[in-house]
């Protein structure tokens, strides 16, 4: 029973907090008894907890409460822990196990892509020339493209213009109108395919990761050698790239 009380005190609680952030002006208890649905000694026993811990204040001269900023603080104490590499690793760990590939964690710095996890396949495949803290461009590489398919194309344009656009490969895009024309294709699929731009003999498939503001804060990427990525290969792998980037994204706390 007293679990089933302390639990059914926490949802109460919760309630009149909802209420009171959604209200720009505060909410007196008698608009706050009929929202929850709760009798008014219990809203004024919750509010004056939440008044005594810095929740909750009180206008003496209209009555109305209003939350204050304590939980904004503590939201931001949240969102400042929140390490994509840690959260990434274990879901990266067992997307490779699934799909017996490389599979590459990069962030966004500027004009560039930043190498910073990386979870290799078994003893004896072949590995990838990337490493850890590595650079790239980003209009030359699946997990950078994915990135600025997210972008306006004002970005996407100055991106191209602080690049150094050189030609990497015999297939790397080396014009803006055909990196637009990819980027329109990358944001119907949700995803960005890299077909030996970056490097000869490798292709990826490759999402961006939003965070709790909507904004990319990295991408996360399937690499392997040309000879086993065909068409149909990258197509089997998509659900399982996809379905690995939203659990990261969710822990992050996009929820779109």
């Amino acid at each position: 029973m007293a679990e089933k009380g302390t639990v059914q005190s926490l949802d109460r609680a919760f309630d009149i907090m909802e209420q009171l952030c959604g209200a720009r002006d505060g909410l007196p208890i008698h608009e706050l008894t009929e929202r929850t649905g709760l009798h008014k000694s219990t809203v004024h026993r919750m509010l004056s907890s939440m008044a005594a811990r810095g929740y909750v204040r009180k206008d003496e001269e209209s009555g109305r409460y209003r939350m204050t900023t304590k939980l904004y603080a503590l939201s931001g104490q949240v969102v400042e822990n929140l390490d994509l590499v840690q959260i990434a690793r274990a879901p990266m760990e067992a997307l490779s196990r699934q799909v017996h590939e490389t599979v590459h964690l990069v962030i966004p710095e500027d004009t560039d892509i930043v190498y910073v996890h990386k979870v290799d396949v078994e003893q004896g495949a072949i590995r990838m020339f990337s490493r850890i803290g590595m650079r790239r461009p980003m209009y030359c590489t699946g997990v950078g493209k994915a990135m600025m398919a997210c972008m306006s194309d004002e970005e996407v344009d100055r991106i191209w213009d602080s690049s150094d656009i050189q030609a990497y490969t015999p297939h790397t895009i080396v014009t803006r109108e055909r990196l637009h024309d990819v980027l329109e294709a990358v944001r119907r699929r949700d995803c960005a395919f890299d077909n030996e731009e970056n490097e000869l003999g490798v292709r990826c498939i490759a999402a961006a990761i939003r965070d709790y503001t909507g904004k990319v804060c990295g991408a996360l990427s399937i690499s392997a050698p040309l000879i086993r990525m065909s068409d149909s290969y990258l197509a089997q792998l998509q659900p399982a790239l996809l379905a690995t980037r939203d659990r990261i994204a969710r822990d992050m706390g996009w929820n779109g």
